[in-house]
């Protein structure tokens, strides 16, 4: 059987390829990593954020090391400290690296024996082109015909219990945990923890009084605040005027600080100076704002107060500026949760309540959206993804065929010319076909962002678990599946050519388990030179460097400010903002580690050594950059585990029904798959039992609980500041002008030097180094508010 798929490629062999990315990325990320030690100390503001930043001062970050030193103390630091100082989310991130670093651990103890076991298999015709080192310690160099392979093909089926077996032990263990720490961290006083979100709020319903009365049919006197969402477009305008005059006037204030001069800018009426006419700009903002708020809290309130009264008119007619969605906030968590489980109406889609989002998170344009709408814009964004995975085949497909070099160049000539005269040519494709395929996987959270926004997510939580179950489906279906097939056919396009029934069962049964080292580099340059670059923050750097030249740089707000472009596809981030850390991509990454560790234990054992090392480089890299950079102020009290826990189930049906797949193809003894069948009912079951009780369970905090964290509440007999109007909309928080307002007509601009000018231009507070205390003419002459 001399055309049998799977002969391996002169001068491309597994243990080539391997060989080569092993030297080239071991020897860049080791230089990069190096670097990074020895400069760790020196530029704290790009290394050492929390530490420079007081706003994310943390005890942890504040510690010093020695170079390479600060390797073991991250490890040393315990679960406690990240959940206090870094959030429940880094902990839930760094816990998941823990499993799979323990299954990856499993994995190399069943290899210990099942790599001889594979290496060693009884020669036969099948196998006589598996000549590779590496692939004859693949379940490729395992003959399928009876009787010869048949005892190997029982060493996989073996190793597929051990590894899900083992799996599914450590993810149940993991629920338990999860469900305590989730539990604590609901018991926080913060906003969303005490506040719902009910969306399809009926017209009879869309006041404060006859919300309010419909809540205290249940809970009595536990409603603490109602904040009906409101259509102010016309106001949220004006807040942006406001805001941008407000920029302006501070410019000017730090340009007179630096010239000593009053700054003029050009306008129809020739050189003006900049801070009386953007004084009395802002202060003409203000008042349209004050007006317009006045206007609609007299009309609000004419219609708060028919409704308190009864008026079926009023409670049937609501303003068309109230939306009917409201953010409900409550005085204890035993109210607060027990409404997030009611069914509060009973037409479907109205009085439907929710989560409510981090305050900071919401997205108000999309509060209020018809359900048809939101219908409508998640089967386009569906469609859309659909489209774009097909369409995605394409480049995963043409990323795979880099590492089938010669294959490549029978088919493109003029690459056997490039060979002939550039002798590395065959290595440097080889190196570069990971790669591209990491920085091609980096594309995707952008344009699946843009389609997630589609679907009318009324807070960054919820789009984000949507962005990580499309990026999560990508990663299984294109990087995983796309990858090890296409790379697996292309080889042998000409077989496929003359015999395409009979030769793809051939090719796949021997090509699929050597396409490990496929993986294995995949995995090795994500973690090291991915850990190595999150390490250094070179681009980080480079971008912080453009937004210094592109400005403005001026004042500190300016300074603090990103630059976006292409409606914030491309964002540049000065150091002292380092963001959120994005667990959505990190998570969706750390499944595909975890398909490929559940398949390639049993296909291809040593797989597992290097899946190993890349948890621990991965653990090691995201601990420092959670300790010393990245900003938890997002912290959703690990939303997304759940998900996470759901998706390594999924993939381990998926690696389970592969494997089955394998064994068929390779044409092993009748009983090897039928022997996988209750392994994967067994999975099911698994799967079936958490999804009874233990996901509601860890989404939910029991009413017991509640009541005792109710009970110590009262007993400390403390405020509700932390939920009070945190979600009421920005655009209300209008704060009226006094004093000093000019001639009658608003025409003549105030004097900048005046109390009422400061309080419009520092929102009540003194410049910055100004002298504090003493009237206006006290701060001019100390030459800090320029004189007119």
């Amino acid at each position: 059987m001399s055309d049998l798929a799977g002969a391996p490629e002169e001068g491309a062999s597994s243990s080539t390829t391997l060989e080569s990315n092993l030297i080239f990325y071991g020897a860049l990320s080791g230089t990069m990593l190096i670097i990074y030690s020895l400069l760790r100390n020196v530029f704290p503001k790009l290394y050492n954020v929390r530490n420079v930043v007081e706003d994310l001062n943390c005890d942890l970050a504040a510690k010093k090391y020695p170079p390479f030193f600060w390797m073991p103390a991250m490890m040393r630091v315990t679960e406690q400290e990240i959940f206090e100082q870094c959030g429940f989310d880094a902990l839930t991130f760094v816990r998941y690296l823990k499993m799979g670093t323990q299954i990856s651990v499993i994995g190399c103890l069943n290899a210990a024996w099942l790599i001889p076991v594979y290496q060693y298999a009884d020669d036969h015709e099948s196998t006589a082109n598996v000549t590779d080192t590496l692939d004859q310690m693949t379940l490729a160099n395992v003959p399928g015909l009876n009787p010869p392979g048949a005892y190997q093909l029982f060493g996989a089926v073996a190793t597929a219990y051990v590894i899900s077996f083992s799996s599914m032990a450590l993810l149940y263990r993991e629920f338990s945990w999860y469900i305590k720490e989730r539990h604590q961290f609901m018991t926080r006083e913060t906003p969303q923890n005490y506040t719902i979100y009910v969306g399809g709020v009926p017209k009879n319903l869309r006041s404060e009084s006859a919300l309010r009365k419909f809540f205290r049919f249940l809970f009595k006197h536990s409603i603490h605040q109602i904040h009906l969402v409101r259509k102010i477009g016309d106001l949220e305008d004006l807040m942006s005027d406001r805001d941008a005059l407000q920029a302006k006037l501070d410019r000017d204030m730090a340009e007179f600080e630096r010239d000593g001069e009053r700054p003029t800018h050009f306008t129809t009426r020739g050189s003006v100076d900049s801070i009386d006419v953007h004084t009395a700009e802002l202060l003409e903002v203000k008042r349209k704002m004050n007006t317009q708020i006045k206007l609609l809290g007299e009309k609000w309130d004419e219609h708060e107060k028919k409704c308190f009264e009864g008026d079926d008119d009023a409670l049937q007619d609501p303003p068309d500026d109230i939306d009917d969605a409201a953010f409900v906030s409550f005085k204890s968590l035993q109210a607060a949760t027990t409404a997030l489980q009611l069914l509060h109406h009973e037409t479907p889609f109205n009085m439907v309540a929710i989560e409510a989002p981090l305050p900071k998170d919401i997205y108000w344009r999309n509060i209020g959206l018809d359900h048809w709408k939101l219908q409508i814009m998640s089967i386009f964004a569906g469609f859309l993804t659909v489209a774009l995975c097909v369409f995605w085949t394409l480049p995963v497909s043409f990323i795979a065929t880099l590492t089938k070099v010669e294959s490549l160049k029978a088919r493109v000539p003029f690459l056997e010319t490039w060979s002939n005269n550039f002798s590395l040519l065959d290595e440097l494709l080889a190196v570069v076909a990971p790669l591209a395929l990491i920085q091609l996987n980096n594309f995707l959270p952008i344009i699946l962002g843009w389609f997630c926004k589609l679907e009318g997510h009324i807070g960054e939580n919820t789009l984000q678990a949507s962005l990580f179950s499309k990026l999560t489906m990508f990663m299984i279906i294109q990087t995983f599946f796309v990858s090890a097939i296409a790379g697996s056919l292309f080889d042998q396009i000409d077989e496929l050519a003359k015999d395409p029934a009979g030769q793809t069962i051939n090719i796949l049964a021997t090509s699929l388990p050597s396409q490990s080292v496929v993986f294995i580099t995949y995995v090795l340059v994500k973690s090291t030179v991915g850990m190595a670059d999150e390490l250094l923050r070179f681009w980080v750097a480079l971008y912080a460097g453009i937004r210094k030249l592109l400005g403005p740089n001026l004042t500190e707000d300016e300074k603090m400010q990103d630059r976006s472009f292409l409606n914030e596809t491309f964002v540049f981030s000065p150091l002292c903002n380092p963001g959120n850390m994005d667990y959505t991509a990190l998570f969706s990454d750390m499944i595909l580690m975890f398909i490929i560790l559940f398949v390639y234990a049993v296909l291809s054992p040593l797989s597992c050594f290097f899946l190993v090392f890349a948890f621990l480089c991965l653990n090691l890299a995201y601990r420092n950059q959670i300790i010393h950079i990245y900003d938890p102020s997002n912290d959703t009290g690990g939303k997304l585990w759940t998900q996470v826990a759901g998706y390594i189930v999924v993939t381990m049906l998926i690696a389970q029904v592969t494997i089955m797949g394998v064994l068929g193809l390779k044409g092993g003894n009748s009983i090897h798959v039928p022997l996988m069948v209750p392994l994967v009912v067994s999975t099911i079951l698994f799967w079936r039992y958490l999804r009874q009780q233990h996901f509601r369970v860890a989404n939910t905090l029991p009413i017991i609980t509640c009541h005792a964290v109710d009970e110590k509440f009262q007993e400390e007999k403390k405020g509700y500041e932390f939920v009070t109007d945190a979600y009421k909309q920005e655009a209300l928080f209008i704060n009226e002008i006094e004093g000093e307002e000019g001639d009658e007509e608003g025409k003549k601009p105030a004097d900048p030097s005046s109390p009422m000018a400061r309080s419009v231009i520092y929102g009540g507070f003194p410049p910055h180094g100004s002298v504090v205390g003493g009237d206006a003419g006290s701060l001019v002459g100390a030459g800090t508010i320029p004189a007119p």
